[in-house]
């Protein structure tokens, strides 16, 4: 038996989800992208023989707390009793013990052999709680100590729980619970929050007492017992009551009674507050400033647990290598995006927005909202998406206005795409009903399609044979007319296949046969026109008109490779000493050529300045100090940017194994489609 962290193995990813798949009915319903998100961050332990897999455990990290939680542990059936269990346990133990503090897991009660192992491995049961499921099942809480004592030690509840109280608002939506409710108050209740502990003020019986309906009242009550009720010294309340009198605005019987639920949470010395009460959030700074409890909307709270747990996915990255901060959306920054990218002009009301983001930020296993800054922490852009069981759903996308909008939103969408892949969904779609004229042009250059009031784009990767992608490939139909694009398949030749070809992007076809070359790049140049991972590794990063574009130009002699277009282009980054991320000598990306102009340098400079990303110097240079020699001007456009480039051996065993000799690419060559798909391959391999 081998146990070890799950890598890049598609095949013990697949039987990972398999066995959990098989027993979910004890673990739980778990997505498959899930399974796929902590394999990526290393968060699942295997033990197999041979190639087979006989069980895993896959946990998580709480950053704050600095604790493990464990989310499954399963074993298969005829390896069960030999150790297994014990032995990734062990494994995990040994990687963490001296950084973390423990582990903790929830097991229902009535689990009994499991119940059993925990205890006899050493795990304590430090709590019980109602399972929200509707049969009345209790979840025990089991705790496993590291023993790393430290200044903040503290008990094993303390470390489990997050205390917040729910205000009678909240309490009242969450027994209606229905389904069209866009607060995110129903998203209070999921599971993967167990390690918060909800509260309700004993004023709230107040409440109760004065509905007239008693059927209703009667549910509230049976509602309020799921929670623990706060205690605390009816002075101290007495006193917050008053002072909270001077703070907040309000002197009718419900402003009266939410003061008293406050009163009652901060005398109890509970951290969190969770209220939409509109007087009470106004002033929740003064609040904090003179208590220390924060008051939150439930999105806000959410949000705010979520990045205390997983810090480390709220850190801001680059915008393909671009020094702007592309991050999670944070707690508290909904009203600031929604009155920033609420699209007045169209008539669009602000509520409406603003719950289509509250209900995709709140839904947090199934959605994400990611927003785009400057260096001087302006916000230039936002989109959310759900992930659905075959589709990447973009319920919002937008741009401020700016000299950059039109290049950012092209970014946007290449990024959706490769979200797209990255989640191994099928369909890119669109709901966004305020697209701006423009950047409905992106989409359908892009291969989107309008449907049924969507922006529909199927989304593949890889190398297929044309005919038989539409002949066989069911997915197709939801978005073309198979037959249609068939026929003109069969009659259109070479440019109409090179046409759907673009429109299926980043899909290639095999069988399209237009001109290729591999063309030496310096990784400078590629890191400022195309490569963010060039890019990302430097200091100031690239160009964001550049890197953002999707056409771009590049300069080089006439000599001794004669470009055509339609063509495709292999970029071949060369040696450089001061490349440090080992992106030379390898093929780093591909391209279409869409021109190739012949000119005198001056000619060329200002006719392609727009790009930008050359100086008179650099196109004088090349023309090696003369204007009357003639240089060449490459457009291309759609870059795919290789993650793992293809190694200079790589690339040389293909030329060798369609007949060609090795290279070293000091120039241009030419190579035939074969080459090019057996690259690509290689290009795009996970």
């Amino acid at each position: 038996m081998k146990i070890e962290v799950l890598s890049n193995n598609i095949n013990i990813i697949n039987q990972v989800v398999e066995l959990g798949t098989k027993n979910s009915k004890t673990l739980g319903h778990f997505p498959e992208g899930a399974f796929h998100e902590y394999a990526q961050k290393g968060n699942i332990l295997v033990a197999y023989k041979g190639r087979d897999l006989i069980g895993y455990l896959l946990f998580s990290i709480t950053d704050s707390k600095r604790i493990i939680r464990i989310v499954h542990l399963c074993i298969k059936d005829d390896y069960r009793k030999q150790g297994i269990a014990k032995g990734l346990l062990n494994f995990l133990k040994f990687k963490y013990s001296t950084l973390l503090k423990g582990m903790s897991l929830s097991c229902r009660k009535d689990y009994l052999r499991a119940s059993k192992f925990w205890e006899s491995y050493g795990f304590k049961a430090i709590g019980s709680r109602r399972s929200r499921s509707k049969k009345e099942n209790y979840l025990i809480r089991w705790y496993y100590d590291f023993g790393n004592e430290d200044l903040f030690s503290t008990t094993y509840d303390e470390i489990e729980k997050i205390r917040a109280l729910l205000d009678a608002n909240v309490l009242i939506k969450l027994r209606e619970r229905f389904e069209g409710d866009q607060t995110g108050v129903n998203y209070l209740l999921e599971d993967w929050l167990e390690e918060v502990e909800y509260y309700y003020a004993p004023e709230i019986f107040n409440e109760i007492n004065r509905d007239l309906d008693r059927e209703r009242a009667e549910r509230t009550r049976v509602l309020v017992r799921d929670f623990v009720a706060a205690k605390f010294k009816p002075d101290r309340r007495d006193g917050v009551l008053e002072e909270l009198k001077k703070i907040i605005p309000g002197s009718t019987i419900n402003d009266v009674s939410d003061k008293k639920q406050l009163s009652e949470c901060i005398a109890a010395e509970i951290s969190y507050f969770i209220t939409d009460d509109g007087n009470i959030l106004n002033s929740g700074e003064e609040i904090y400033r003179k208590f220390e409890v924060q008051v939150l909307r439930p999105i806000d709270f959410i949000l705010l647990i979520d990045q205390l747990n997983n810090s480390s996915n709220y850190y801001s990255q680059r915008l393909a290598g671009v020094r702007y901060d592309y991050k999670k959306v944070r707690s508290k920054e909904v009203d600031f995006l929604v009155q920033t990218f609420l699209s007045k002009e169209k008539g669009e009301k602000k509520h409406v927005f603003r719950d289509i983001i509250t209900s995709t930020a709140c839904d947090l296993k199934k959605s994400e909202i990611k927003v785009v800054q400057d260096r001087n922490k302006s916000t230039l852009a936002i989109w959310g998406a759900k992930f659905c069981e075959e589709e990447v759903g973009v319920k919002f996308i937008r741009t401020a206005k700016s000299r950059l909008a039109s290049t950012l939103f092209k970014q946007l969408i290449y990024d959706l795409i490769n979200l797209t892949i990255l989640k191994e969904k099928y369909y890119l779609v669109i709901s966004d009903p305020f697209i701006s004229e423009s950047d409905k042009n992106t989409l359908e250059s892009y291969g989107f399609v309008y449907k049924d009031s969507q922006w529909i784009k199927i989304v593949l990767k890889g190398v297929v044979d044309s005919k038989s992608y539409f002949l066989e490939n069911k997915l197709v139909a939801r978005v073309f007319n198979s037959e249609n694009i068939m026929s003109k398949l069969n009659n259109g030749g070479c440019s109409y296949k090179h046409q759907i070809e673009r429109m299926l992007f980043p899909l290639k076809f095999e069988d399209l046969d237009i001109p290729t070359y591999i063309i030496p790049i310096k990784p400078f140049w590629s890191g400022q026109l195309f490569d963010y991972y060039t890019s990302e590794g430097t200091l100031f990063g690239a160009p964001a008109e550049l890197s953002w574009n999707r056409e771009n130009v590049y300069y080089r002699s006439v000599r001794p490779v004669s470009e055509k277009s339609p063509g495709r282009i292999l970029w071949y980054a060369s040696k450089d000493s001061t490349n440090l991320n080992g992106r030379g000598s390898c093929i780093v990306g591909t391209s279409y050529i869409d021109s190739v102009t012949v000119g005198k340098p001056k000619e060329l400079f200002n006719k392609f300045k727009k790009f930008g990303v050359y100086e008179w110097k650099h196109v004088y240079d090349l023309a090696k100090n003369d204007i009357e020699n003639d240089i060449k001007a490459l457009e291309f456009s759609d870059t795919e940017v290789f993650k793992k480039p293809v190694r200079l051996d790589d690339i040389n065993n293909v030329l060798q194994n369609n007949g060609r000799r090795k290279n070293t690419f000091a120039s241009p060559l030419e190579v035939n489609n074969k080459i090019f798909n057996d690259i690509y391959r290689i290009g795009i391999k996970d």
